[in-house]
């Protein structure tokens, strides 16, 4: 005989009956009863997302534009490039798109090819497209396919710039990612405030002086002059570079479909004729600047502050243009008050808590790296 259950309170009192009158059978099948009686109280009201992934930026539905890195224009950014391989995971409620998910698997050695040479970089949380929706689910739905599509193509996984600490939590532990504390800075530039006034003692002087010794900031607006400018960034210090240095793609197509489109902008800053430092900006619409790279000539022109600077000179155009934050992004560990979060804090921005998730698709590997981090 079939017993209907026709709510979830129902079936509680079933299986209480079950328990109190057959204690040795319960106690064998408890973990049947509690799968059950959890199908029945989340399954009917879960929805199910259909996921794919999409590799060309011809192939995708049609998306509202709504995250700087997550967006329809990112396969212009890092097509046409052997360095990098970018890939669109899209959750669709029918025939809906709800959410998208931009990732990058880089290469990370010129000669090599294999797995071992590659990884998968994603930042900041995907954009959802609708009020009200079940996000954690669907960011589940998203990070469990993604790592399904790319696992047997790369050695490592790494989701950065959440900008939450719990974001993404139940997603990232369900697919045995482990975390790294970190930590975001962003300057408010809607405060009464203005960034000057935000500015360290030390870093108004060391910028008056630079100011006083005749460095001066413009866009860079030449095409022809891409490759020189990209020659001369290449032989600046690497370790005064903020991340890993790009190839020469990675700027042209930041030019072309970006600078030229009104998305971002590429800032120099000159002494005496010559490029010292410089930044690379990217705008989500008129909410946010994000800070991609920035380089300084720090070694060779110390007493000019040539990084200070172009940073400095950067917020102060971002603030003008009414821009309403100025984000560096992930910077470095939690707690550690020197270095490069050391140096940032000080142009009066605030630290947010966050988390680096990363998964190393070799399963013992893997293993190891969950037990010493969490």
């Amino acid at each position: 005989m079939r017993t209907n259950i026709p709510s979830s309170t129902g079936y509680q009192n079933f299986l209480c009956h079950i328990i109190l009158c057959f204690p040795d059978f319960a106690q064998n099948y408890k973990n049947f009863f509690y799968v059950c009686h959890y199908e029945t109280i989340v399954g009917k009201n879960a929805m199910k997302y259909n996921v794919k992934t999409f590799y060309h930026k011809e192939e995708l539905p049609p998306l509202e534009e709504v995250n700087f890195f997550h967006n329809a224009s990112a396969f212009d950014w890092y097509g046409n490039s052997p360095t990098y391989t970018p890939l669109m995971v899209v959750a669709f409620d029918g025939e809906k798109p709800v959410a998208a998910m931009f990732a990058i698997i880089m290469r990370i050695n010129r000669i090599f090819k294999g797995k071992l040479f590659k990884r998968c970089f994603i930042t900041q949380q995907p954009p959802f497209f609708g009020q009200e929706l079940p996000g954690i689910d669907i960011f589940n739905a998203l990070i469990s396919h993604l790592v399904n599509e790319v696992k047997h193509k790369v050695f490592l996984i790494r989701y950065d710039n959440l900008g939450n600490a719990i974001f993404g939590y139940k997603g990232f532990r369900d697919n045995q990612f482990y975390s790294v504390k970190w930590i975001n800075i962003r300057n408010s530039l809607q405060r009464k405030r203005k960034i000057w006034d935000q500015l360290s003692a030390s870093r108004k002087n060391q910028i008056n002086k630079a100011m006083k010794r005749g460095l001066t900031m413009e866009e860079f607006v030449s095409e022809e002059n891409l490759p020189e400018i990209y020659k001369l960034i290449q032989d600046t210090n690497n370790k005064k570079i903020s991340r890993r240095f790009p190839p020469y793609q990675y700027f042209e197509n930041f030019f072309c479909h970006y600078v030229k489109e009104g998305k971002g902008k590429i800032v120099l800053t000159r002494f005496q004729g010559k490029i010292i430092g410089g930044a690379i900006l990217g705008f989500e619409k008129k909410s946010t600047v994000y800070c991609l790279y920035y380089w300084g000539k720090a070694k060779r022109h110390k007493i000019l502050y040539p990084t200070i600077f172009t940073l400095y000179s950067a917020m102060k155009m971002a603030e003008e243009q009414g821009f309403h934050y100025f984000d560096f992004m992930d910077v470095g560990f939690l707690h550690k008050r020197a270095g490069r979060s050391h140096f940032l804090l000080q142009f009066g921005g605030k630290q947010r808590a966050t988390r680096r998730w990363y998964r190393f698709n070799w399963g013992l590997l893997n293993f190891f790296a969950n037990q010493i981090y969490d």
